[in-house]
Parts: C-alpha cells; sequence; structure tokens
C-alpha cells in the first residue's frame, strides 16, 4: 500500500479504492497518531513516577528526553500504521457508496494482469 515509508498510493494495488475519499481525508489519521503519542506518554509517566518513588535522587532530566524523543519520533514510526488504520476505521463507519464501489472495481479490473 506504501510507496514509501511516509508516501501512500493514491489507489489499493488490489481492489482499486481511492484512499483519500474526500478533501481533507487524513486528518483522522493525525488524530489516530495522537492517540498512539499520548498513550505512550502516559505510560512513560506512569513508569517514572514508580522509578521515582523507589529511587529519591531520581532526576527529571532523563524523563523529559525520553518523552520528548517519544512525542518527535513515535509519529514518525507509526505514521503508515495510523494511516491504514484510519483507512479501516473510516470504511467500518461510512461503507463505500455505488459510485465509489463501482470506480473502484474499474481501477481494480485496470490493475489485474491479463488472463492469457
Amino acid at each position: 500500500m506504501f510507496v514509501r515509508w511516509l508516501k501512500l498510493r493514491d489507489r489499493c494495488p488490489r481492489c482499486g479504492l481511492h484512499f483519500e475519499r474526500e478533501e481533507g481525508f487524513f486528518t483522522g489519521v493525525y488524530l489516530v497518531n495522537y492517540s498512539f503519542v499520548a498513550v505512550a506518554i502516559v505510560i512513560e509517566l506512569f513508569v517514572f513516577l514508580i522509578y521515582v518513588n523507589a529511587n529519591e535522587n531520581a532526576t527529571l532530566l532523563p524523563a523529559m528526553a525520553v518523552g520528548a524523543a517519544t512525542a518527535l519520533l513515535l509519529p514518525l514510526l507509526t505514521y503508515p500504521y495510523a494511516k491504514t488504520i484510519w483507512i479501516a476505521i473510516d470504511l467500518a463507519t461510512r461503507p463505500l457508496d455505488p459510485v465509489e464501489e463501482a470506480d473502484a472495481a474499474l481501477h481494480a479490473s485496470e490493475n489485474e494482469p491479463p488472463v492469457s
């Protein structure tokens, strides 16, 4: 489905589904990606709190560095997964209308190898 790590194809190579169904479609990807980061940072916070309770001399700097690295790197690492999860959520909540189904079928038949 992806050309490169951060570049999604326009259509599914198997079924012909146009991934960006409307203008601004991938705004939901940011919500999914934000959810990944928020959950990770909350888990890190709880781990840090447990660590601080066990060690009185614990400093804040390592926790801040891990949190900053998570906030910067995790969205890049999970971006393809967030996009595909958002496509699945959108298809589950808003199935294809007949025009979109016909368009997908038309493009799917273009990608099929010729029958010999």
